[in-house]
């Protein structure tokens, strides 16, 4: 049994408030647009919200050994920061055969510039692409990885997807974030070249989210609905 929407939880207009763990606006997009897609027209019962309206907020630290641990203790911060309310948090990463499965876990964290300062965005894809050099694409098999929490009133729901692939040599393409302009699918295109919404369909973080929009919907007093469903470790 579902446990009901706490007053804690309720948002602008009355409506369940649920927190998206984030403060990457790329990552709160996606997971948002995701979320209405799966939903549909029941989106709107929702008050979404990423962390950007918590002054002072202090982040979890990303610093376990694990996807799992990583998830969990984002929701458990974004629920200490705003008591009462629903959260979904994700943690992603890129793994490389050719790097023993790296970055892995360390994804977003792995690479400093000259100075010591950790790198984002095209600088962690160039760095992953100066990493693997003049590697053939037949040795630069990848995946790309996605879990999430979703943490409840009546307990916390962690479900993953992954998506197989390979490194490209170059980067390519201006949608999404992340590793998304390196990432190569089984049919030629960069997940920076995919549309939104065939990209939400395929993607590792979209079929991690829908391993956990049943409870999502049981928590809002919705039906049932066909979700795509992602592993349930």
């Amino acid at each position: 049994m579902t446990a009901p929407v706490a007053p804690s939880a309720v948002g602008t207009g009355g409506r369940p408030r649920l927190r998206v763990a984030t403060t990457n606006p790329g990552k709160r997009d996606e997971l948002f647009r995701i979320l209405r897609t799966a939903l549909g027209p029941a989106a709107a019962v929702l008050d979404m919200r990423d962390l950007g309206d918590l002054p002072g907020f202090v982040p979890a630290a990303e610093d376990a050994p694990t996807y799992r641990e990583n998830v969990v203790r984002k929701a458990l911060a974004a629920r200490l920061a705003d008591p009462g309310c629903a959260v979904l948090a994700d943690d992603s990463g890129i793994e490389v055969d050719a790097l023993g499965g790296g970055p892995g876990v360390r994804s977003a964290r792995w690479a400093t510039d000259p100075r010591g300062a950790g790198l984002s965005g095209a600088g962690l894809n160039a760095a992953l692409l100066a990493r693997l050099g003049g590697l053939p694409p037949e040795r630069r098999a990848a995946r790309m990885v996605a879990w999430v929490a979703l943490l409840l009133p009546d307990g916390c729901r962690v479900a993953a997807g992954s998506v197989a692939g390979r490194v490209a040599q170059a980067a390519r393409g201006s949608g999404g974030f992340g590793y998304d302009a390196v990432f190569v699918l089984p049919d030629g295109r960069r997940l920076s070249e995919v549309q939104p919404a065939e990209k939400d369909m395929v993607s590792h973080r979209g079929q991690a989210v829908g391993g956990v929009v049943a409870d999502l919907r049981r928590w809002l007093g919705l039906p049932a609905a066909a979700a795509v469903t992602g592993a349930q470790p």
